[in-house]
Formats: structure tokens, sequence, C-alpha cells
């Protein structure tokens, strides 16, 4: 078989959702697979993207000859593109891709220096400054794969359209959290944004939209609590939705998770291949890590992890705890316990704060948004749905 598997499902996933390409193309080039001929198919479906070109097996193989390449079976392409090889994995295979390409320069680096020290006409300084040089090349282009700045005028002939997945209010790979008060209701609404969204339904307007393919990590509560909570919501969702959340939304619940630990966070990534959605519900935030997030260097590991799936073209909504003390207003301080780190960290940052009505509360921004959304500014209980956004 030629290439490494890694280098093969690569093809695959950009042959397959030739999307995905945007996603690793700073990530690896084609000069990082093993395979020269594999090399020069990864670089020349790029320049198909950008010239607008179709992208697909028959078009890429008719371009082999353009491209130079000789001794590569035709239905090589129809090998890659196969039914196990899962498209939004496509960062991880590029990141294999280039960590193979990392370990081949530095063996090959090592070798030479070996070479050079066992051949006594070799001047030893000389070998280790060649090394030094070589080692520091391989360094600046293995930081983030090859970082690449674009003209300003590049950058402005790019689409100004938002990839929505909820109508102005939730962006593929925005990251919101949301916090409250012990029986604040955050979870209750987190819920009500799942279930509504699996069936098509806008969460907060309650306007049809294009069903949202939802998988909720919950790490705090159990799949009887779901049962108990969501029964109702989801045969309702269900009538007038557009889809039957009971069927499209998947949940794993009850299982305290460490994200930071590479098993655990495999198995999300896995889930995520798995059901693919455009939004991923997981937490809370202090149920995700086998600590308390006192400070930055707590926070920093949950962030790289929460991230690495957000970077998988998914938006995370998240629920997390509020502080103790009180703001200079004499009111709860609404933003997570924690660091500055995780209170800067996401798009939006949003509190339930209870009023004197019981059923009643405001929803206040703990950050200023990233950008501008129809988030509700008050909500009560109640309604045709657990929480109603008020006229006002």
């Amino acid at each position: 078989m030629i290439g490494s598997q890694a280098e093969r499902n690569l093809l695959g996933a950009v042959l397959l959702d030739s999307r995905q390409h945007r996603f690793v193309r700073e990530l690896v080039s084609g000069g990082d697979f093993e395979d020269p001929n594999m090399g020069a198919v990864f670089q020349g479906i790029g320049e198909m993207i950008d010239l607008g070109q179709t992208v697909d097996q028959v078009t890429v193989m008719n371009q082999w000859p353009a491209w130079g390449i000789r001794g590569l079976d035709s239905s090589a392409v129809f090998d890659w593109a196969v039914a196990e090889v899962y498209t939004n994995a496509a960062p991880e295979y590029a990141h294999s891709v280039r960590d193979a390409s990392v370990r081949r320069s530095v063996r090959m680096i090592a070798g030479q220096m070996m070479t050079g020290v066992t051949d006594y006409g070799s001047a030893p300084l000389d070998v280790a400054t060649s090394a030094h040089s070589s080692l520091d090349l391989l360094r600046a282009g293995a930081v983030s794969g090859g970082l690449a700045a674009k003209p300003l005028s590049e950058i402005l002939d790019g689409d100004d359209a938002y990839d929505w997945i909820i109508p102005g209010l939730i962006e593929r790979q925005d990251r919101a959290v949301f916090t409250g008060g012990e029986g604040a209701g955050k979870t209750t609404l987190m819920r009500q944004m799942a279930v509504l969204s699996a069936a098509g339904i806008h969460p907060f307007t309650f306007q049809p939209i294009k069903p949202v393919n939802v998988l909720v990590v919950d790490a705090e509560n159990t799949e009887r609590q779901w049962r108990r909570a969501v029964r109702w919501t989801s045969a309702r969702a269900a009538e007038i939705g557009a889809v039957d959340p009971r069927h499209s939304l998947h949940i794993t619940a009850g299982k305290r998770i460490d994200v930071t630990r590479g098993s655990h966070l495999g198995e999300i990534h896995r889930l995520v291949d798995l059901h693919k959605p455009d939004v991923l519900f997981i937490g809370p935030l202090y149920k995700l890590v086998p600590k308390a997030i006192t400070n930055d260097d707590d926070a920093a590991p949950l962030l790289v992890a929460l991230d690495s799936l957000r970077e998988r073209g998914l938006a995370l909504i998240m629920e997390a705890h509020a502080g103790k003390a009180n703001g200079s207003d004499g009111e709860r301080n609404l933003a997570p316990r924690g660091s500055a780190a995780l209170m800067g960290w996401p798009e939006f940052g949003l509190g339930l704060r209870h009023t004197e009505d019981p059923n009643l509360v405001d929803v206040i921004r703990w950050r200023g948004d990233r950008d501008e959304r129809d988030w509700p500014t008050r909500m009560y209980k109640g309604g045709d749905w657990p929480w109603t956004p008020t006229r006002d």
C-alpha cells in the first residue's frame, strides 16, 4: 500500500469533503508526505480549490499528468475516499502526517551527525553547527505546522457570510459559556437549546430553522435525569419540529470526564467522528477536569483540549458555575469560577441572574460579545417551553 495510513486518510478526507482543506492547509504541506506523488496530489487539490474548481476522485485523477505524477495507480483515489475515513478528522490526519515528517527529518539529521562524527576527515564543530542549523530550520517550520501570512488584499477577498448553525445566534466554531447561581435554570436552558435546535426549532424565537446535528457530553447528570427533564420537551418538539429530536440528538451522560487525559479526550473525538455534530454541548466545566480551576495554569490544559474539539468545525456550548463573590454593584459576579484565561476564552459569556420574580431571570453578559448576536436579555419560566424570552 502506497503512503502511510494517515496520508491516505488525509487525502480521502479532502476528496470526500473539499471544505476540510481549509482546516489543514496551514498544518501540513505536500512536502510533508512520505510519498512524493501523494504530496503532489495534496498540493494540486489546494490549487484546484483556490481556482474554484470541483474536487472529486475523477477531476483529481484527470490532473495527474499536469502535476507530473508517475507510477501511482489511478484507482488509488477511490481507495483513499472510503467509508472508514472521517472527514471531520482531517486536522488529526494532518497532524499525524506532519509529525511523521518531523520524525523522518530528525532521524535524517541524527544520521548525518553520526556519519560526520565518525568521519575523522570532518571537523566536529562543523558537524555540530550544520546539525544545529538543520534543527533550527525544522523547529521553525514545525512550531504550528507552518504559519503563513497573507496580504490584506487576499483576506479582504474572502467571504464575509456567516456560517450559521442557529441563525443569528451560533456560528460554526463559536464558544458560548452559560453561568448562574444554584437553581438559576442554566441546565434547563442548555437542554432546551439542544432539544429544540436538533428538532429544527430556534431555541429562543421558536421559528423553524435547519435541524442542527447535536451531540451532548454531560459529565454531571445521569440518563435518568435526562429522561425526567426532557420527556415532555422532546415530545412537543417532535410534534412541531422538522425532525424528531429523540432520534437525531445523541447524548452521553453521567460519567465524570477528564478531557486533559488523552484517552478521555480521544473518546470524545471518537464520538465527534461518529455523529459529526454541528454543535457540542459539553460540561459543566468543573466536571471536565479532576481538580478545581483556580488559576491560568489549571485552565490552560482544559482550554487546549476543548479547542481541539472546536477545531473540528463545530460550535461549543458549555455550562459553568458562577463565582461566589459579589461585584461592585453588590450583585453576584456571574463570571465563571477559575481564571482570567477561562473568562476571556469564549466568544460569548452569559449568566442567568434571579430577579425579584422567582420565575424571571435577567441574562447578563459577563464578557463583551465578540460579535453581535440575538441573545435574549430576559426570560421567564413557563409558556410553551421551559424558558421563554420576554418581549421587552
